[in-house]
């Protein structure tokens, strides 16, 4: 089974990125499910085979425990930990051979906690990858760039897991602009040069890139749903090394 983990801040677009791709998968004939891990989501753009709101959900738990937003949202993921094995119960028992996972909107909630890493090994198969989801948008500038480079490097440390840098609302974005995220992502000189970085955040932002930094980015739209092939693909080089052992009936 291979387990594709979906991360990103609120609003990058993730939900409905989980959507374009379970919806593209299924009419291309893929066996595939998918699985809400967000026990605070109020609306959601798919119907999940499994769904964490069915055992916990954290807005009962705000009026219960009378906790704000916040709080009862890491207290839901804790709480999520203990349910983790009947969780992969359920997984397993829609027996696709493919699932994507839709992890909480308020990812520092849930990557940099212990518990958000801990349950994702719980759920976790013999084949897994975590798919970034950047927001296009936002990557415009040189500091947001790279303050979610930096967020997506984080997350991999916290996940030890392969990992997929897509991003996301490409429809929002001319060629210049995504020329220049491309350059961003490959050549950490002109980064830093973008940013007027000090020596220090300089060194800092070479040794990223030095250790691999985000790879080549995937360029996805889950509204238009440009590049869900792409994105597709590279998941599939993760599985299976580019061979596509999943293929229509």
């Amino acid at each position: 089974m291979l387990m594709v983990f979906f991360i990103g801040t609120a609003g990058s677009g993730k939900s409905t990125l989980v959507s374009a791709l379970y919806n593209w998968m299924d009419e291309q004939g893929y066996d595939v499910a998918v699985v809400n891990l967000d026990p605070a989501a109020e609306y959601l753009p798919y119907v999940p085979d499994v769904d964490i709101r069915d055992k916990i959900n954290a807005r009962k738990i705000m009026r219960q425990f009378k906790l704000g937003p916040n709080a009862s949202i890491i207290a839901s993921i804790d709480m999520a930990v203990a349910e983790g094995e009947r969780i992969k119960e359920e997984i397993n028992a829609v027996g696709a051979p493919v699932v994507l996972v839709d992890t909480p909107g308020q990812m520092e909630l849930f990557a940099f906690r212990e518990s958000g890493p801990y349950l994702v090994r719980r759920l976790s198969d013999t084949h897994n990858v975590v798919v970034y989801v950047g927001d296009g948008t936002y990557m415009q500038t040189p500091e947001g760039f790279a303050s979610t480079a930096l967020l997506a490097i984080s997350a991999r440390i916290r996940f030890k897991l392969p990992q997929i840098f897509a991003v996301n609302k490409m429809d929002l974005l001319g060629e210049e602009q995504i020329e220049r995220i491309n350059d961003w992502i490959s050549d950490a000189e002109m980064l830093a040069d973008s940013l007027q970085l000090g020596s220090l955040e300089r060194d800092i932002i070479k040794a990223v890139s030095a250790a691999g930094g985000l790879g080549d980015a995937v360029f996805v739209s889950a509204l238009s749903g440009t590049g869900i092939d792409r994105l597709y693909y590279a998941i599939q080089l993760h599985y299976t090394g580019g061979e596509d052992q999943q293929l229509p009936p």
